[in-house]
């Protein structure tokens, strides 16, 4: 891959946060609004990242039809942890795009702050390649440190989510902030815990286990958890060593309108990730890095702030990175 960026977008906002992200890959910025001299750019330069303005899904549609003719989607050109979707409503209002075979990132257009969104979210283009770093340290100022434990028993979920929480509220963020990325933190866990473990056939091993029933956890179901936090922005990464989560379900929960969540809540389906849709619109950023077959790492971001409401508000941005498909 060529250190290029594409943008294929006519919006002007689009074209001056992209310069921003540009700047901290180290890249080269280029600008082809048309689906058709998009597509021969992508062939001819193979460009790190592509950006689509996605707010109007007709030229989303174009581009892939055009993609399609030239080089399909089973190329290395059409891999989706390379394409960034960019829109100006939020994904549960824009749901169409997770049908893409495109579909790996996807942010709201920021609207306040552009250069300080765009700095954060170049960093997160710098990880996804399979072969990139994937350390918290990225996302976080250089002087920040970070912590690493082994859940080795299912109760120690709750353990490891109240000491994120403590860990909070000793660097003196609001109740109210620390209790929703505890919330969050506490999902992440459950999910790598009981719903990502399976057998050789990669059904779910613990569907029809009670979340409140403590077991040890052998060797493989261990999970490891990482903190960072540099006085701004909390990093939290959550792995586990079964790489079995499913893509379709993934992206169909993450998009659902946060108002049906205590609906979708009680159907207390198994494996399905609920509340993850919830963590998307509390203002978190989401990456998973999917290893099939062999582990899922997921990365929760957050900038901190002095009020819920900045909090909650903030620039965001989902990713879904499947590797080895």
């Amino acid at each position: 891959m060529s250190k290029r960026i594409l943008l294929i977008s006519s919006q002007p906002e689009d074209g001056t946060f992209l310069a921003e992200v540009a700047q901290v890959v180290g890249a080269k910025l280029d600008v082809e609004p048309e689906p058709i001299s998009a597509v021969e750019y992508i062939v001819t330069h193979k460009p790190l990242a592509v950006f689509i303005d996605v707010g109007n899904l007709r030229l989303l549609e174009a581009f892939e039809f055009e993609s399609q003719k030239r080089f399909g989607l089973f190329s290395e050109l059409a891999l989706p942890y390379r394409f960034h979707f960019v829109s100006n409503r939020p994904l549960h209002q824009n749901r169409e795009v997770i049908r893409s075979p495109f579909f790996g990132s996807y942010f709201e257009r920021p609207t306040e702050h552009v250069e300080n969104c765009a700095k954060f979210y170049g960093r997160a283009v710098l990880t996804a390649n399979p072969e990139s770093p994937r350390e918290l340290k990225y996302f976080l100022d250089e002087r920040a440190n970070s912590q690493t434990l082994t859940l080795v028993r299912s109760d120690q979920k709750q353990e490891a989510a109240e000491a994120v929480r403590q860990y909070l509220i000793q660097a003196r963020i609001p109740a109210r902030i620390a209790n929703t990325i505890t919330n969050a933190v506490d999902e992440l866990l459950m999910n790598a815990i009981f719903d990502a473990p399976s057998d050789i056939q990669g059904q779910p091993l613990y569907s029809s286990t009670a979340r409140n029933q403590v077991r040890e956890l052998s060797e493989r179901e261990q999970v490891k958890m990482s903190i960072g936090f540099d006085g701004f922005y909390l990093a939290v990464s959550v792995t586990d060593f079964f790489g079995s989560i499913d893509r379709a379900r993934l992206l169909n929960h993450v998009s659902m309108n946060y108002r049906e969540q205590e609906y979708t809540a009680r159907r207390g389906q198994a494996g399905a990730g609920l509340g993850l849709s919830a963590i998307f619109s509390s203002g978190g950023s989401l990456i998973y890095h999917c290893d099939a077959g062999k582990k899922t790492e997921v990365t929760l971001l957050y900038r901190t702030f002095n009020n819920f409401r900045d909090f909650k508000t903030q620039f965001s941005f989902f990713s879904a990175r499947f590797y080895h498909e």
